[in-house]
């Protein structure tokens, strides 16, 4: 019996092992089935959307890599041969570091696509205005400009605003009263040091209304490239990360149509007492206009609108450039550097929108400006 019970407990081992071993070959083959059935589809050829570009300390540029063929297993991977001048993202985001020349490079399995990277320093190359605290901008009162809380008064509008400088203080030193009984500043706001470059600004308190509005140029620090709302608690804020040229203060301007005589800031408006030529600017849409085009039912879908950079020197027109802020109904994402060169020497620029129609649509007509960068006298 002792036997005959050990012979069964042997069987039912060896088949339990036997079971178990044909498990594991099928596991087994399983696996070799998957390997052989993931076939690698090695990259003959990868571009890229950009092979030279010349930019400033801090600007960014996003390239694209394009590989060939389209079904590569081969992913693409990112580098630069001077970080030190340039770095490059895992994304393909390229940052000026330093002046000097950089060569980024698209690698993709075997081959590889590259662009020349120039970085200039646009503080040797140009006089710059930024609107950084360290550049000790003036206000009209002659003052060291400094930005703080706003407080915004009438209607959807209303709300505090931190790190924002607007006319709305300077009602009471240098306002005037209008025929509805506003008080109200239309004038030169800030300028630069020497008192050679103003930007205007118009403010008005609505008079019994109490409903507070503004136009021209205001500076900011606020920057917002999540909102999931139209709101105008972004009214001050840009669509970026930052300013440009990774600074932290921005102007932000609204283009305001007025029938009523003698506005002149309405329409942003930079002034020069002494002329000078204008290299570059850098422009970008706020987040209001941003989230105008995403979330309001009101926004035209297939809207292209711009800003139109009119340039004039002894009150002759010396050109213009358009900068398009929305191309059928894509706002533009960040600052775009825009070149002035071709407008020569200028003593007023001024910023008029193009593609919409101020009186009849609700396109709220504000984008972002930093970054001017003057040649050299």
């Amino acid at each position: 019996m002792h036997i005959f019970n050990s012979l069964n407990n042997m069987k039912r081992i060896l088949l339990a092992s036997a079971v178990a071993l044909m498990a594991s070959m099928v596991f087994v083959g399983c696996s070799d089935d998957d390997k052989e059935g993931t076939a690698q589809v090695p990259a003959t050829g990868v571009s890229l959307d950009v092979t030279e570009q010349t930019l400033d300390i801090g600007q960014t540029l996003q390239l694209t890599a394009t590989p060939a063929p389209v079904n590569t297993t081969d992913r693409v991977v990112w580098r630069s041969d001077k970080e030190s001048v340039a770095t490059v993202s895992e994304t393909g985001v390229v940052k000026a570091v330093a002046a000097g020349t950089a060569t980024v490079e698209a690698v993709c399995g075997t081959v590889s696509a590259s662009c020349v990277v120039r970085v200039i320093d646009p503080y040797q190359a140009y006089d710059v205005i930024s609107f950084e605290s360290s550049e000790g901008l003036k206000d009209i009162n002659g003052e060291l400009l400094v930005l703080g809380d706003v407080e915004v008064v009438g209607g959807d509008a209303a709300a505090t605003h931190k790190n924002v400088f607007w006319g709305k203080s300077y009602v009471s030193s240098n306002g005037q009263q209008d025929q509805y009984g506003s008080t109200y500043i239309d004038l030169p706001l800030f300028g630069t040091p020497d008192e050679n470059v103003w930007f205007g600004s118009y403010y008005s308190d609505g008079g019994s209304y109490k409903w507070d509005t503004w136009a021209g140029f205001v500076l900011s620090q606020n920057y917002n490239t999540t909102a999931t709302s139209h709101d105008y608690a972004n009214q001050f804020s840009v669509y970026a990360e930052s300013g440009a040229c990774s600074t932290e203060t921005f102007a932000v301007a609204y283009y305001s149509y007025s029938s009523m005589p003698g506005y002149l800031y309405t329409t942003p408006t930079i002034e020069f007492i002494s002329p000078r030529k204008v290299a570059y600017l850098y422009m970008a849409p706020s987040t209001l206009l941003d989230t105008y085009y995403k979330y309001d039912s009101s926004a035209v879908k297939d809207r292209t609108f711009s800003y139109r950079i009119t340039g004039s020197l002894d009150n002759a027109s010396t050109g213009t450039v358009d900068v398009t802020l929305v191309k059928n109904g894509t706002v533009e994402a960040g600052w775009v550097k825009v070149d002035l060169s071709s407008l020569g020497s200028v003593d007023n620029l001024t910023f008029t929108p193009q593609g919409i129609d101020p009186l009849r649509d609700f396109d709220p007509a504000y984008f972002c400006l930093d970054h001017i960068e003057l040649v050299k006298e």
